[in-house]
């Protein structure tokens, strides 16, 4: 791990200063520390901590994440002008509601017989410990088109007191607009009458309808019903579309990346899903992002706390081969020096080294990666993936409302959780910093690469032929048509738990340990709710016509 020794540059305020609009410049600043990127503009638009970072038509949008005076004056998501970015600047912050906080953000053009414009779609959810209960948590959507003066225009309530915490949206050719959310513990909440992905139609966005709701626990394969049902680390943190918006993956922790067939929204079809072995370490399913042809699948697994004892490791990059999506196939891994043991056989422990979201643009990967700032991953060679570059924010102190430490005990450290590419620049998040806009100065093929971060070949080979072709983004990624086959029985899921020893387990970090025991009760309840479905759809078949 000898890059860390390297140490902070320090460097004329020059370099930091074209960010911190209307304010004066320091005497010094500490600089990013990078390797093929050059630093373009920052901006800490304050008050933080934030969140997930999203870049629409020249302005970036900057979640927020639990401040401590989130119980009366939460930050909501910032609005920041990024056309020039050398010289980020606030425009406006909206989505604030009094003991919540807006996290995850999407902002894209929209234009439907209802509503023509820039639509903002955000998350909400509770902040948790705060002693004022909060007033809403689930879907807000907003009115962009003139950034500086953003208007609300409908919410959505989840109907249980977890919130939304994170969503994609997808436009799709038949002209609907579908939110797809994460709602961690609405299965629990509601003892399986709801599941923990929602399928929420924004067509109208002043009148948003919630159509669907799903959950493996519930509504999957009946060999994975059972051995799920109680296991409080598999719920959903993710949801994003892709095929033209007919398909999208869901996040389920140690349950893996689930692929799901929306062709019908209101009847979503399990396709197929990664797996994870006995053996597995780290089973925690937190987000993924497709290449653009959708024939490779990057998954990102999450952990906040890390065994120290022989052989421990952060998590890493799973990389599949998504060919057959029913049969989705390993081809590779990738970890940074810091996540993995290196040459000197260590890991990080001086900040949180997981690899938390990514895109991908061409053959590069652009994985944010906690304390380990952005790294650049060139994919040409999935079995193989290779490190060509990096862009490391300087160590601030750790928001208070982090819920774990570095392992040696420190507050200090970068911590990097959204990145988003726009503009031929790269944007990215740091939860105490704020916005960092930095450039890619390499290449995919002959970059220098980083510090001994290394990939890994998988053990098992691709598959069939899957329909692709298109961008991935915000409309939905394009790519393969139709329903695709399969879904059947997937390798058994490994052990009991997916966090390390020590680690409070996942879902407590959403609602609360308490909540978790309602989990016990959940198997008959299950049972009953879809005995429930099925009478009710019989009904509907019968129904006479006109009705």
């Amino acid at each position: 791990m000898g890059r860390r020794a390297v140490g902070w540059r320090i460097a004329v305020a020059a370099v930091v200063a074209a960010g911190t609009v209307g304010t004066a410049p320091a005497a010094a600043a500490v600089a990013p520390r990078t390797s093929n990127t050059r630093l373009i503009g920052h901006l800490d638009p304050g008050p933080g901590p934030y969140a997930d970072v999203w870049v629409h038509a020249g302005t970036a949008y900057l979640g927020g994440y639990r401040n401590k005076a989130c119980a009366t004056a939460p930050n909501g998501v910032s609005a920041i002008d990024v056309r020039d970015p050398t010289r980020p600047r606030l425009l406006a912050q909206f989505g604030k509601f009094p003991g919540s906080d807006a996290q995850d953000v999407w902002v894209g053009r929209v234009q439907t017989p209802w509503f023509t414009g820039d639509l903002a779609v955000t998350g909400i959810q509770s902040c948790g410990g705060q002693t004022a209960r909060p007033r809403f948590v689930g879907l807000a959507l907003f009115d962009v088109t003139d950034p500086a003066r953003p208007e609300p225009l409908g919410r959505l309530a989840t109907g249980v007191r977890a919130g939304v915490h994170e969503l994609g949206l997808a436009v799709r050719p038949d002209g609907r607009v579908l939110v797809l959310a994460a709602v961690p513990g609405s299965f629990p909440l509601s003892r399986g009458a709801e599941g923990d992905l929602r399928i929420i139609d924004v067509t109208d966005p002043r009148r948003p309808k919630e159509i669907a709701d799903w959950d493996v626990r519930r509504d999957g394969p009946a060999e994975l019903r059972s051995k799920l049902a109680t296991r409080p680390d598999v719920f959903c943190h993710s949801a994003w579309p892709f095929s033209h918006g007919n398909k999208l993956f869901a996040s389920f922790w140690a349950a893996g990346e689930l692929f799901l067939d929306i062709a019908d929204p209101a009847r979503p079809e399990l396709v197929g899903r990664t797996t994870y072995q006995p053996g597995d370490r780290h089973q925690a399913a937190h987000s993924g992002w497709f290449n653009r042809d959708e024939t490779l699948f990057v998954q990102n697994d999450e952990a906040l706390a890390v065994d120290s004892g022989p052989g421990a490791s952060w998590p890493s990059q799973r990389i599949w081969d998504t060919r057959t999506l029913s049969e989705p196939k390993l081809v590779g891994t990738f970890a940074t020096e810091a996540a993995a043991p290196g040459r000197d056989g260590r890991i990080g422990l001086d900040g949180l080294y997981s690899v938390h979201n990514a895109v991908i643009e061409g053959e590069l990967e652009y994985a944010s990666w906690y304390s380990d700032g952005v790294r650049v991953v060139d994919l040409s060679d999935p079995a193989h993936p290779r490190e060509v570059g990096f862009f490391v924010p300087p160590p601030e102190p750790a928001p208070n409302s982090m819920p774990a430490d570095s392992p040696d005990g420190r507050r200090a450290y970068p911590l990097v959780w959204g990145v988003h590419t726009a503009q031929g620049l790269v944007f990215a998040s740091d939860m105490a910093s704020g916005l960092w806009v930095f450039q890619f100065t390499g290449t995919a093929a002959g970059a220098r690469g980083g510090d001994g971060a290394r990939g890994g070949g998988g053990a098992r080979g691709g598959g069939g032929a899957q329909g692709g072709g298109g961008a991935q983004g915000g409309g939905g990624a394009q790519g393969g048509g139709g329903a695709q086959g399969g879904g059947g029985a997937a390798p058994p899921l490994g052990g009991p738990g997916s966090s390390p020893r020590g680690e409070p387990g996942p879902l407590s970090a959403f609602l609360g340990a308490g909540a978790v025991v309602g989990l016990l009760a959940v198997g008959g309840a299950v049972a009953a709710v879809r005995r429930s479905r099925r009478r009710t759809r019989a009904r509907a078949r019968e129904a006479p016509p006109g009705r």
